[in-house]
């Protein structure tokens, strides 16, 4: 298959646009936002379907993506895709491929290299079919499926089981809570029956209480009405207009006021200050809000004015050097490019310390699994005399490697090796051959192994994050160079190192320009400051606007003052008015208190037939007659406060219905005491809630319905014996599956050697001979790399770079193996060499357009590199040079 053009007629941000893909290698590169990603987006979905909301149109509801692609048969397809209502067929297939298989080998991005082997996990259904096409394993395959049902059966039995003794317990259950209820309902019956006996008990004690109550007032309304009869008392109607008189004349002398002795200055004191006061002044009293806003516009204008002539004035350089060039100096110093280096060094320092320790820690922990699988090996062997000297072989031969390690300057790797040394000694001491001990080092061993293999993703870890601190330190030396550079070139000119100054030293041709309207500024806001001056009658040539407006404010302050002395008439008028308003009071207070006098005497006079002048004998001879008349007062109220009792007693009633009333509260707690005799007496601890439950429980208990539990015992028995003859038959089986799922294990090791094949021939190239050749596990498809000195390493242990290239090819030999014979499956590549170097990127560009001869490989790049090789080695129509999308 071969892809001719992609069209994205509404796709993310681009709209209208068509992308022609050469027969062979096709380059399309461009920086951030020049939607490289959407076109490889794009081409995948043009294919596939099933894109990512992230690529809906950015405006408009149209969502379309189109391709046309040439078969290895000649035949031309075109491909529209309406992406909200896909109907169109996967292109995958016509590969032999599906959506999910193609985006795992031929689609590939920067972030999905290293997810290579879990692509090769989940793709075991394609690689099963490839290696039945060639006859390997079909027919165990199809009788792997037919040999499913007796399990699904075997399912359903223990299904059936489970539910069965499910209902025996639902039963059991059930059974058990139905006599809980009628537990419960007959001790809610007898709660029930002790509360209905308390509550007659506290009536018939609450009624005995009220009518012992009634009783009591019975017979004193028969008491007082023996006293009174049906005539109130008479009271003392005859002293009380004596008693009037009293108290009008003590009420008159008590509201008479005291004279006061008037201070302060008197009526004409205050007419006279009143007639001293100034008029009002004819001017501004405070500084006009205008002419307020006009000094102060008048004043920053001269600010703004002084401000630049003493910038002027600051920098006195003379130099030759253009404006441009001034510029350009001033944008490439960066003081702080200094610091930047010392904090990305110590980033570097603190990096190259975490894999020291990472490779130490590696090293330890394999030599602790080669003991490990020693040991076992050994104990492989019961009754073995020779692992005792050959542990201790193994721990002096380690210890020497330790030790040449703290010689090279490796303090934590040495450790680390001394470390497992001791450990292969301690074994050799402890070695005693037998089963329990076989298991044992077994356990060990399997942990020394999964230890291993985290410390070296560990070391993998550290190496990346090494890489990545040394790269930010050469961005922080080179933004170190330029700067020293360009102030290499400011002292060579004679000017200093200040990206300020070297600024303003390149606009010294506008100052002048400016300054005149600065001038004009001042000019413009002081002649606003002087008519405004003018405008309230305040004018003179001779003075400056700044003295015009200290002189203006000085009048203001002087206005003020004149202001707040005329301000005072009207306080002065109202406390002229207060002075009379009070003389007039003190006569009145005068004339109040002689009444108030006559009317005690007068009073005094009545009740004891005396003339006193003295006020304080007045008062006494008044308060010895209220001290009887107060004797006389307690009588009569107490007189009527009982005449007040034998009215409420009677309520409006006589004192025969009284008696009636009473007659039938006796009868009705006869009532009450023949009810609590009859229920009797109940215990101290009533449980009331459980009383008032005792009706809803009675219903509960006889709505109950409760399951036969030896139906369900019966049923759990049947189904166990049903799972025990399908346990037999599945037993079978699961012996047949065994020997069919060894042959259909037979897929890896017919598809390794053709990736390993690939590997092989492509690694050298692309990692300039560093690993010269390749192998894959048959069983789990792991991948490890030679070195040119001979030393095997897992791919999972390589650096990120050289890791993403092996992986990158195992995709390319995947996607062949994988193709339906005669078509070749095109490769979508998305930054695959950020992270390889100069050299390893064009090795990759040389390899993929040696491989694009015989396929179809589309490649998206944003790096420098890429795109100078494209330049040199593709035609025209075969590189893409986007251009950043519109916001």
């Amino acid at each position: 298959m071969r892809i001719e053009s992609v069209t994205a007629q509404a796709f993310g941000p681009i709209v209208g646009r068509t992308l022609p893909l050469a027969p062979g290698l096709t380059v399309v590169a461009g920086a951030n936002e020049s939607a490289k990603s959407s076109w490889h987006a794009a081409i995948h979905t043009a294919l596939c379907g099933g894109p990512a909301e992230r690529y809906r149109p950015w405006s408009g509801d149209d969502w379309r993506v189109g391709a046309t692609v040439l078969m290895a048969d000649g035949r031309h397809i075109a491909i529209g895709r309406d992406l909200d209502n896909d109907d169109c067929p996967d292109a995958a297939t016509w590969l032999g491929l599906d959506r999910d298989s193609f985006a795992a080998t031929a689609c590939v991005d920067q972030a999905q290299l290293l997810n290579v082997l879990d692509a090769a996990d989940g793709m075991q259904e394609h690689l099963r079919r490839a290696a039945a096409t060639a006859g390997t394993d079909s027919t165990a395959a199809e009788a792997l499926a037919r040999l499913t049902d007796p399990a699904d059966a075997l399912r359903a039995a223990r299904n059936r089981l489970r539910e069965a003794e499910t209902d025996l317990g639902h039963a059991q259950r059930a059974h058990a809570e139905y006599l809980s209820l009628a537990e419960q309902a007959a001790l809610a019956a007898r709660e029930a029956q002790a509360l209905a006996a308390r509550r007659a008990r506290t009536a018939l004690e609450d009624h005995t209480v009220e009518l012992i109550e009634h009783a009591g007032r019975l017979a004193r309304a028969h008491e007082l009405h023996e006293r009174y009869g049906d005539t109130p008392p008479s009271g003392l109607a005859a002293q009380e207009e004596l008693a009037r008189q009293v108290n009008v004349a003590l009420a008159a002398w008590r509201a008479a006021p005291t004279p006061r002795q008037l201070t302060g200055p008197g009526v004409a004191e205050i007419q006279q200050e009143l007639e001293n006061l100034p008029a009002p002044p004819s001017g501004d009293v405070e500084v006009d809000e205008e002419i307020r806003s006009l000094a102060t516009a008048y004043e920053a204008a001269v600010a703004v004015l002084d401000a630049h002539d003493l910038k002027q004035a600051g920098v006195d350089v003379t130099t030759s050097v253009s404006p441009p060039e001034l510029r350009e100096m001033a944008g490439l110093l960066d003081p702080t490019s200094g610091s930047r280096v010392t904090t990305a060094t110590i980033a570097v320092d603190a990096a190259r310390q975490r894999q020291d320790e990472a490779a130490a820690q590696a090293a330890r922990a394999q030599v602790e699994a080669d003991v490990a699988g020693e040991r076992l090996r050994e104990l492989g062997e019961p009754g073995s005399r020779y692992a005792r000297p050959l542990l201790f072989a193994l721990a002096v031969s380690t210890g020497v490697v330790g030790a040449l390690l703290l010689f090279a300057g490796l303090p934590l790797a040495g450790i680390g090796v001394l470390v497992a040394a001791a450990f292969s000694l301690l074994a050799g001491v402890l070695v005693r051959p037998s089963a329990p001990e076989h298991d044992a080092a077994a356990s060990y061993a399997a942990t020394a192994l999964t230890n291993a293999a985290q410390a070296r993703a560990g070391l993998f870890h550290a190496d990346r994050a090494l890489a990545e601190a040394e790269g930010q330190r050469a961005v922080a030396v080179e933004s170190a160079r330029v700067h020293d550079t360009a102030a290499a070139r400011c002292s060579v000119a004679g000017l200093p190192a200040d990206p300020d100054l070297l600024r303003l030293l390149a606009d010294r041709s506008g100052w002048e320009a400016e300054r005149v309207g600065y001038a004009a500024k001042v000019s413009a806001c002081g002649d606003a400051v002087v008519a405004a001056l003018s405008a309230r009658g305040k004018e003179d040539p001779s003075m400056s606007t700044a003295a015009l407006l200290v002189d203006y404010e000085t009048d203001c302050k002087v206005n003020a003052r004149q202001a707040a002395m005329a301000a005072q008439r009207p306080v002065l008028t109202q406390a002229l008015a207060d002075r009379t308003a009070a003389e007039a009071a003190a006569a009145e207070a005068v004339s109040l208190r002689a009444s108030a006098l006559t009317l005690l005497r007068s009073a005094v006079t009545a009740i004891s037939g005396v003339s006193v002048d003295d006020p304080v004998e007045l008062l006494k001879a008044i308060a010895d007659w209220q001290r009887g008349w107060e004797d006389m007062l307690r009588t009569a109220e107490s007189e009527r406060n009982e005449w007040a009792e034998l009215t409420t007693l009677l309520s409006g009633t006589t004192l025969s219905a009284l008696a009636t009333r009473q007659a039938a509260r006796q009868e009705r707690h006869a009532v009450l005491l023949a009810e609590a005799t009859r229920l009797g007496e109940s215990h101290a601890d009533v449980d009331a809630s459980l009383a008032a439950s005792a009706p809803s429980l009675a219903a509960a208990l006889a709505s109950c319905t409760v399951p036969s539990v030896p139906d369900a015992e019966e049923a759990v028995d049947e189904a166990r014996a049903a799972l025990t003859r399908l346990q037999e038959h599945a037993s079978t089986v699961a012996l047949t599956t065994q020997f069919l799922s060894a042959a259909a294990d037979k897929v890896h090791s017919d598809i390794a050697p053709l990736l390993e094949e690939s590997l092989r021939t492509w690694l050298p190239s692309v990692t300039s001979d560093r690993y010269v050749d390749a192998r894959v596990d048959g069983s789990t498809l792991d991948v490890s790399v030679r070195s040119a000195s001979g030393t095997w390493h897992p791919a999972t242990s390589l650096s990120l770079g050289t890791a993403e290239q092996v992986y990158l090819l195992l995709r390319f030999a995947l996607a062949s193996a994988l193709t339906t014979p005669g078509e070749s499956c095109p490769l979508l590549l998305d930054d695959v060499t950020v992270q390889a170097d100069d050299t390893r990127t064009r090795a990759i560009l040389d390899l993929l357009l040696s491989m694009s001869a015989d396929r179809q490989i589309i490649l998206f790049a944003q790096e420098t590199a890429v795109l100078t090789w494209a330049r040199a080695h593709l035609p025209a129509d075969a590189l893409h040079e986007l251009e950043p999308v519109a916001s």
